[in-house]
């Protein structure tokens, strides 16, 4: 293995715990399990859930819509 080989296996190493990093800190305001989790407003008020609404705005805002 040459040295661009172990720089492109390197930066992707980084940019995958990058991505685990950051689902794991936003995971307690994750969509997927909004509705069940016991602390969880939506799931307490029977209102929406606060992680979808802010998905739908994020992508709302970045479509121009």
């Amino acid at each position: 293995m040459g040295p661009v080989d172990l720089l492109v296996i390197v930066v992707v190493a980084v940019l995958f715990v990058l991505a685990v990093r950051s689902v794991v800190r936003r995971g307690a305001d994750g969509c997927s399990d909004c509705g069940s989790k016991d602390g969880c407003s939506a799931h307490a008020t029977g209102g929406p859930c606060p992680a979808a609404r802010r998905m739908l705005e994020d992508v709302e805002k970045n479509l121009g819509a």
